[in-house]
């Protein structure tokens, strides 16, 4: 695959559509991971041309001006540094090549780098094939906003290159407001972010690293068939679909992984806060809302007690994240504001090697929406992924837009535990 640039262009922040300003980032935001994440739709023939896409974004943008901010280390400044948009063409393929998507390191030809600092919190390349398909690829900053606010984002993109409506997003922070006075009832220090004594001690902990290209990534397929079987072996009826497949394809991997009887296997969960806070907060609130829940238990338990045991833990601490939680860790925000910290940790960037054993990290990007992006023309949806992600223990929940429906997992695994994982991510011992 090789691809051509053609062009770039900076949409900026519009005029008039705001005074300069500083946003503080919440503390949600400041939680986030500090990397840019890229994911990719792949559309059939016919789609608009690129003008046509270009305009569509630009009138998007309006709504999400802050996707076209400037990221400072505690604010959002705007007017920023636009939004960058490239123009690429694909040679020596065809779409129907690459289709249906499956990971591959040519991924991060279809997009800007992921790696280190971005001058552009959003950054879009739009690649043509020759049949005239299309991979849109965009990038984004995680402190600027989650799953849930980019794929109403991507959405609305979508309506503006239809002529459709835009529903706005919310960005009114005042829904994530302080106690007064702030209530911490649960101590953050080391579980959201690290507290300046044990910064060492958590960098060494996460500092297992490996040759990249010893690591590969999985695309498993769960049909909805499959699912209704594994839900139906489950007798407590409080777990949810994305509770049990978790549990499964935990005590997998653990099993694929090879890990010891007594070794401790954890797993941080991303979970979403705007249903949780009381009041809850509309699911058009634009930015970040997640913490992790942080289910864990000995290799041995897990892997021996059974799917549904393992689906407990995963609901038990889910459960545990709650509006309670929620609202502690926004009065713990507002704690740190009032003494003047600045410099944070979030645990995520503790992590200074590549592998994650005998831990994961899950992300769900399921019911955002990304499946119902349609850019209009009589192209369809026909592929939907992350890019190739260079980090070992990665599991990642997506709709698949192939037909059929069900549910994808991409995982992340050194190449021989992926192998292993292949032949029994299906089984239902």
């Amino acid at each position: 695959m090789e691809v051509q640039v053609q062009r770039t262009t900076v949409l900026n922040h519009p005029a008039g559509a705001g005074d300069s300003r500083e946003i503080p980032l919440t503390i949600f935001d400041r939680f986030a991971s500090n990397i840019n994440i890229a994911v990719l739709f792949a559309f059939s023939a016919p789609v608009p041309s690129n003008h046509q896409l270009i305009h569509a974004l630009s009138n998007a943008l309006l709504h999400f001006p802050l996707l076209t901010a400037r990221l400072s280390p505690t604010h959002l400044i705007l007017p920023g540094s636009g939004a960058l948009v490239v123009e690429a063409t694909v040679d020596g393929v065809e779409l129907a090549d690459i289709l249906p998507f499956k990971p591959t390191p040519d991924f991060l030809l279809l997009h800007p780098p992921t790696d280190g600092p971005a001058r552009h919190v959003l950054q879009i390349q739009l690649n043509r094939f020759p049949c005239g398909g299309l991979v849109a690829a965009a990038t984004a900053h995680h402190r600027i906003a989650d799953g849930q606010s980019m794929g109403a984002f991507f959405a609305a993109w979508g309506r503006a290159a239809r002529g459709a409506p835009i529903p706005p997003p919310l960005h009114d922070r005042s829904w994530l407001r302080p106690r007064s006075p702030p209530a911490c009832e649960f101590d953050h220090w080391d579980v959201e972010f690290v507290s300046d004594g044990c910064i060492k001690d958590f960098a060494e902990s996460y500092r297992n690293s490996v040759d990249p290209s010893r690591i590969t990534n999985v695309l498993l397929h769960y049909t909805g068939e499959f699912l209704a079987k594994l839900k139906a072996e489950m007798r407590n009826k409080k777990l949810t679909t994305f509770e049990t497949l978790l549990g499964h394809l935990w005590r997998q991997i653990t099993a694929a992984r090879g890990l010891e009887e007594d070794v401790k296997t954890m797993m941080r969960v991303t979970v979403n806060g705007r249903q949780r806070m009381r009041p809850p907060v509309p699911n058009e609130f634009f930015g970040n809302l997640v913490l992790n829940a942080y289910p864990a238990t000995a290799a041995r338990k897990l892997v021996e007690g059974g799917t549904e045991r393992a689906a407990e833990v995963v609901h038990e601490a889910i459960r545990k994240v709650d509006g309670r939680y929620f609202q502690s860790v926004v009065d713990f925000g507002e704690v740190l504001r009032k003494q003047g910290r600045e410099e944070l940790v979030p645990v995520y960037d503790a992590n200074e090697g590549n592998v994650l054993s005998p831990e994961l990290e899950v992300d769900s990007w399921l019911r955002f929406g990304f499946e119902e992006v349609d850019f209009g023309s009589g192209g369809k949806l026909c592929g939907f992924l992350p890019t190739w992600l260079p980090w070992e223990g990665l599991v990642i929940f997506l709709p698949a837009v192939e037909g059929g429906g069900g549910v994808n997992a991409v995982v992340t695994l050194l190449e021989e535990h992926a192998a292993e994982l292949r032949k029994i991510s299906h089984s239902l011992d």
